[in-house]
């Protein structure tokens, strides 16, 4: 038994428009077509196959992935349960977007005490990872056995490599490490360089094992620094701008320095007296050198 177009339409709720898209797209193709009027005909057993195209459309299944699991092989199963997985995917980014966009207004509420002091020069050395902050994910570090480290982690090993070669070699820092953080950078992530503070340069072509190391002498100099309260709420966490990188800018514009951004660090964080009780908070301080 046949069911023309028209009385197809009103049987599965589609419209003849709809139907005849899904012909082109070859994902409900007609059970006849008059080969003289071009007029669509359906089968009976057809109506299941259109209900199940609706529900996975009206679900947001993309029409190619419906008309490859109404095929032979494929799953209408699989093709909802990578729509779900979609979905939620988009969903967590959405609410880190919300999450960023909260800190931003939070950190647009802070204030922040920019100093300018003297730097000494200062000989350092290094290790590099390259952080990627995908869209859909938490920030992460490709590891050398090719698999994906969360981001902290990698870091934390990254600086205990170096702490323990500079050991293996008898050479002692001077003091807390620092990040560098004004390293090339992509629409996909950045360059850090996880750096601590020596009383000389290291040897020429000194190295850690199995890492990309640096190292260098920072000359003597100025440069703008501001502390950030970390807490459970920061207001950086996923937004594009920290705040207390903008205080920086702004403190410089004020004063009509010129800072250079390459020079961009993120210090240890350190416990510091806040408030008229004095209470001890975390603290993350943030540095860019002044040119000239």
């Amino acid at each position: 038994m046949f069911l023309g177009i028209g009385d197809f339409a009103r049987a599965t709720g589609l419209t003849v428009k709809a139907l005849r898209w899904y012909d082109e797209q070859g994902v409900l193709v007609p059970a006849d077509v008059d080969p003289n009027t071009r007029y669509r005909r359906y089968t009976i057993d057809q109506l299941e196959q259109a209900g199940l195209i609706r529900a996975l459309r009206a679900a947001g299944v993309p029409v190619a992935a419906v008309g490859a699991a109404l095929r032979e092989g494929g799953s209408p199963h699989e093709a909802l349960r990578e729509r779900r997985e979609a979905v939620l995917r988009e969903r967590a980014r959405e609410d880190r977007a919300i999450e960023a966009a909260q800190g931003v207004l939070a950190g647009a509420d802070l204030h922040y005490d920019v100093r300018l002091r003297p730097t000494a020069p200062q000989a350092w050395v290094g290790v590099v990872e390259y952080v990627s902050t995908p869209e859909d994910g938490e920030p992460t570090v490709v590891g050398p056995d090719g698999a994906a480290i969360d981001a902290d982690t990698a870091i934390e090993r990254a600086l205990l490599d170096l702490y323990a070669s500079l050991t293996d070699a008898g050479i002692g820092p001077t003091g807390p490490f620092w990040l560098d953080l004004g390293r090339p950078a992509s629409d996909t992530g950045a360059e850090v360089a996880l750096c601590l503070p020596l009383a000389a340069p290291v040897p020429e072509g000194w190295a850690v094992p199995g890492r990309r190391t640096v190292a260098g002498v920072r000359p003597a100099g100025r440069e703008l620094t501001t502390d950030h309260v970390a807490g459970d709420d920061d207001p950086d966490h996923g937004a594009s701008v920290h705040p207390a990188f903008a205080a920086l800018v702004r403190a410089a514009a004020e004063q009509d320095l010129s800072i250079d951004l390459t020079t961009l660090r993120q210090h240890c964080p350190r416990e510091v007296a806040r408030g008229p009780e004095g209470a001890t908070v975390t603290a993350v301080e943030l540095s860019v050198d002044v040119e000239g």
